[in-house]
């Protein structure tokens, strides 16, 4: 089957070690099955949408795990309620993390920071965390972030 796009020389190599620091525990003849099942799915297994090259599609899997669940378009992998949280993510809550700040009498504030149409951006800023998780709570409730 002949692909639809062209690919960079190291595709397959990079992906595969991209893949793995994200953190998908495979063997090694599963994750050459869904590196063969990411370059040929042509369309994104939960929302259809075709994929006209080679970076409009996403490995999505289960972030506790390690386990691949399916081939997805970008807007769809940054939905899911899973999204994997940062190293400097010492909240415990996702998409709360803890940003160093001499500015701070505390040396530090939090940051409640969500990916709109593949932008990281900032939310709301604040020294209290507890306050930040009810805000982010309601945040995402009020604008059906994650659902």
């Amino acid at each position: 089957m002949e692909l639809p796009f062209e690919l960079p020389k190291h595709h397959k190599c990079y992906t595969l070690y991209t893949w793995k620091k994200r953190g998908l525990i495979a063997t090694y003849d599963e994750i050459q099955s869904i590196y063969y099942m990411y370059i040929y799915t042509t369309h994104c297994e939960l929302c259809n949408k075709e994929f006209e090259k080679s970076n409009d599609r996403q490995m999505e899997h289960k972030h506790e795990t390690g386990e691949f669940r399916n081939i997805v378009c970008r807007s769809c992998n940054l939905r899911k309620a899973d999204v994997k949280i940062q190293c400097n993510n010492t909240s415990g809550y996702n998409g709360i993390y803890k940003h160093n700040s001499k500015k701070c009498t505390q040396g530090f504030y939090w940051c409640f920071r969500v990916t709109i149409n593949g932008e990281l951006k900032t939310i709301k800023t604040s020294v209290d965390k507890e306050k930040l998780i009810e805000f982010a709570d309601k945040w995402k409730l009020d604008n059906k972030y994650n659902t």
